[in-house]
């Protein structure tokens, strides 16, 4: 059935999900919350409370993100969104911008204490997590009347791929939304050796080049820190497991539930890291490093084809040239990469919702949250395009909202959103879309099982490590972990879903 008429039906009944206590703090609306008891919604309230504030009284909701800190001027700017916001909506935002570096520690702490706010940014790394927590929201049966903009803006399978157990508890970030790999290449070095970039997509057609690099220029071809070269395992749904070595394969339509590293191309590509670690091809210490270095000849980004302008070249002061690798993928996991939810215990679902809803499709606020305070961050040009004062604004914009609702920064000579538009729309969906995996009868098992994979990862994805031998030795542990009886679970749940 699709979203729109699931949400319709939805609506027609009588609304049960409310309210136990409001949330958010400081502002003309005070609603410190209480905690919960398991995470349960109270039917006795149905969102009165909310219904009465949206009439006359402006609200204040509070908003966790992450980013480089608060803003120096957020006082001047936040006074000007609420301005806004507080006109269209009757709403007032409050907001914590939490800095990159403290973000696991005081985000867990939020939510594992019932720690009052409104709407947090998360990804797929805690979502199901905190869902199993009762820390969010069920928005499926709001979302037509409180996300109208959004639910128009973006397309139904977005809504797919944040459903757990065919309910919704999160807004999902429409952006960037699937996975589109590129080899990033240093143009000097393309010009240099007449190299045809789209014969060399897959990565074991790349060693002979990188041999003649290796030898030419006294350099490492392959630059890596401790992750890798992870993008192998793209091709892989990870069905909410959180682990890179169980998945679906996007494409495969039997919903073969796999251990990815005895996968032949996964496998394949192991075989020929190694052989690039022992040619001096990969940097000896890579397993160790937590930070990769600025310059790379190659390496393979996320992202789109302008970007190669706009970001990759500028970021490492070469000229680049970039070749597409593989489908762009949509799935679970590349929705779940940027989300918000409203928390259990706000006072406002609604208006946490429409505030939401505002964020992805009114240019004005996009722009207030993606550039700063106009006038003192940006300024909009008299072509109407959007110019940087300064480069100061602490606020990360992809946690906020649509990027296809922001205006066109001056300097871009490309219409970057546009392309990563038609990238979104031409993804191929993963098979598993809209499918989640219930770990809880074998969560301890899993549990031990990803801390496996964890301690042998960085040298296998490094090339430290012969796969001949190693992932032998990963499975053996793994099995005695109990690995068949997480694979039994997941493929039971995959074939019940799929229909088998």
């Amino acid at each position: 059935m699709r979203l729109k008429k699931v949400l319709a039906a939805g609506i027609a009944t009588a609304m049960t999900v409310g309210m136990l206590a409001g949330c958010g703090n400081g502002g003309s609306e005070n609603t410190s919350g209480a905690t919960t008891s398991g995470g349960g919604q109270n039917e006795a309230d149905t969102g009165t409370e909310s219904a009465a504030a949206s009439s006359d009284e402006i609200v204040t909701l509070k908003w966790v993100t992450i980013g480089n800190g608060m803003p120096t001027n957020y006082d001047s700017w936040v006074a000007k969104v609420n301005e806004y916001v507080g006109e269209k909506i009757g709403v007032n935002i409050e907001m914590e911008v939490i800095p990159w570096g403290d973000w696991d520690k005081r985000r867990n702490i939020i939510v594992s204490t019932n720690e009052p706010y409104d709407i947090i940014f998360g990804n797929g790394n805690n979502y199901i997590a905190d869902i199993n927590l009762g820390a969010y929201y069920d928005i499926t049966d709001m979302l037509t009347d409180n996300m109208p903009g959004l639910l128009e803006l973006m397309p139904e399978k977005y809504w797919d791929g944040v459903k757990v157990k065919d309910r919704i508890y999160g807004v999902p970030t429409y952006k960037d939304s699937s996975i589109s790999n590129y080899a990033v290449w240093d143009k000097e070095l393309v010009d240099e050796y007449s190299l045809d970039l789209a014969s060399l997509t897959e990565i074991e057609s790349l060693t002979e080049t990188f041999e003649t690099l290796k030898a030419d220029k006294n350099d490492y071809p392959v630059y890596v820190k401790n992750d890798g070269v992870y993008y192998i395992f793209d091709v892989y749904d990870q069905i909410g497991a959180g682990t890179q070595i169980l998945g679906v394969r996007y494409d495969d339509q039997d919903a073969r539930v796999c251990f990815t590293l005895e996968e032949p191309d996964v496998y394949s590509a192991l075989e020929t890291l190694h052989d690039w670690y022992q040619k001096g091809i990969i940097n000896p210490d890579a397993s160790t490093l937590s930070e990769a270095r600025v310059y790379n000849m190659w390496r393979v980004a996320q992202g789109w084809e302008s970007a190669g302008i706009t970001a990759w070249g500028p970021q490492m002061g070469k000229d680049v040239v970039v070749q597409k690798i593989g489908d762009t993928i949509l799935s679970n996991e590349t929705v779940r990469g940027s989300l918000n939810m409203v928390s259990i215990n706000t006072k406002y679902p609604e208006k946490c919702l429409q505030f939401l809803d505002m964020v992805n499709t009114d240019t004005k606020l996009r722009d207030m949250y993606f550039y700063g305070e106009e006038g003192v961050n940006f300024e909009y040009n008299a072509d109407g395009k959007a110019h940087k004062i300064n480069n100061e604004w602490a606020m990360a914009g992809y946690t906020q909202g649509s990027f296809f609702t922001v205006t066109q920064e001056d300097t871009d000579e490309y219409n970057q959103w546009e392309e990563v538009k038609a990238l979104n729309e031409a993804a191929v969906s993963s098979v598993m879309m809209g499918f989640t995996f219930d770990t809880t009868e074998v969560a301890d098992k899993l549990a031990n099982c990803r801390e496996i994979w964890l301690r042998y990862r960085s040298e296998v994805m490094t090339g430290v490590q012969d796969p001949a031998t190693v992932i032998p030795q990963i499975k053996e542990e793994l099995m005695k972990a109990g690995w068949q009886d997480v694979m039994d679970a997941a493929q039971k749940q995959v074939d019940e879903f799929v229909g088998k």
